[in-house]
């Protein structure tokens, strides 16, 4: 009867054993939200009437909520970080979860995880999460307001399993976001990908090009110049310089002298412009189309910056749109020099 009873004991003590492992092993498991990137943006057709009525709709508000017209949904990579911390390897075939933007409920996601954690081990799993414009409709308003911020929270229940037992394991986690550069970069990589065939500007005509090109330059800011320029400035303004064409800053340099600047330039058909710098002889040369030489000659960019020693005597700096043949490019340049 004693070795019964020694022997119940012991067998008591073993489950005990185990059920103090296992109960230890469910509170050291944890699912968090170590990250959230973009993966991309879903667009409507960029056309050119969706174009016009975005820069319409910045009239009475910020470009930021018009933009939400043209977009159809966001997507996200999310990534989780699965710990196990106890003592007993366990199984996670999937994730479900809730998501919410700030706040907001905006849908449901979930992820095949399908792995054995064993202890001591935290696994990084990542889930492709599509925000769908319909879904997301209820928090648009939140995400206008604060500017793009966004706070993507996730919770749901883990099922672990424990010797083919399903485990419920409850989490909930959040990151937070900024989309406002993210969706003002990608709107004008979309402009650029879908520029203006030959025959659609024809038929629309050049004002409107003109007019869709203030629109969208008021839509997206377009960056401004300014630079650190040493010396006395003798160029700080914005040039038209049309299809075909070039525009020039004549100056003179009364002793040798440091000249440093800069430009950038923009337009809805393409942002290049080439800068030359050159002395008088060789712009003489340049405007009866022979061969120049030069002392700066940007090629074909958006932007650039120089920086050079020059003798005295008169130089010009020349803004050449003369390879385009349809688009108005605007330039901003600055330039100083200063006397060595």
């Amino acid at each position: 009867m004693g070795k019964l009873v020694a022997i119940g004991i012991v067998l008591l003590v073993v489950f005990l054993i185990i059920v103090g492992l296992f109960v230890y092993s469910y509170t050291q498991l944890s699912v968090n939200l170590n990250d959230v990137k973009f993966h991309s943006i879903d667009w409507a057709t960029l056309t050119w009437d969706k174009l016009l009525n975005l820069g319409l709709s910045t009239l009475t508000g910020e470009w930021f909520g018009a933009a939400f017209e043209i977009i159809e949904g966001i997507n996200l990579n999310l990534y989780f970080g699965i710990a196990n911390n106890g003592l007993l390897p366990v199984y996670i075939p999937d994730l479900s979860y809730d998501v919410l933007i700030n706040g907001i409920s905006i849908g449901k996601g979930n992820s095949d995880v399908d792995l054995v954690i064993n202890p001591g081990q935290i696994k990084v799993i990542s889930s492709f999460q599509n925000i769908a414009k319909e879904s997301m409709m209820p928090a648009i308003s939140s995400v206008i307001e604060s500017k793009g911020v966004m706070e993507i929270r996730v919770k749901g229940i883990a099922y672990f399993q424990f010797f083919g037992l399903g485990i419920p394991v409850p989490f909930e986690s959040y990151k937070t976001i900024s989309i406002y550069d993210e969706v003002r970069n990608r709107i004008n990589e979309e402009i650029q990908k879908n520029k203006m065939q030959n025959s659609v500007i024809s038929s629309v005509g050049k004002s409107i090009e003109s007019a869709l090109g203030s629109i969208v330059n008021e839509i997206f800011g377009g960056e401004k110049l300014d630079l650190d320029l040493s010396g006395q400035k003798f160029a700080d303004s914005m040039y038209e310089v049309g299809p075909g064409a070039y525009t020039y800053v004549a100056f003179t340099l009364p002793c040798d002298a440091q000249v440093q600047g800069g430009f950038i330039a923009s337009d809805i058909l393409g942002d290049d412009i080439i800068v030359i710098l050159m002395d008088n002889y060789n712009f003489d040369k340049f405007e009866n189309n022979q061969s120049a030489l030069s002392f700066y000659d940007s090629g074909k960019v958006r932007s650039g910056q120089f920086d050079l020693v020059l003798d005295s005597g008169d130089y010009y700096i020349v803004m050449s749109n003369q390879y385009s043949l349809l688009s108005t490019k605007t330039v901003q340049l600055q330039a100083a020099s200063l006397c060595i």
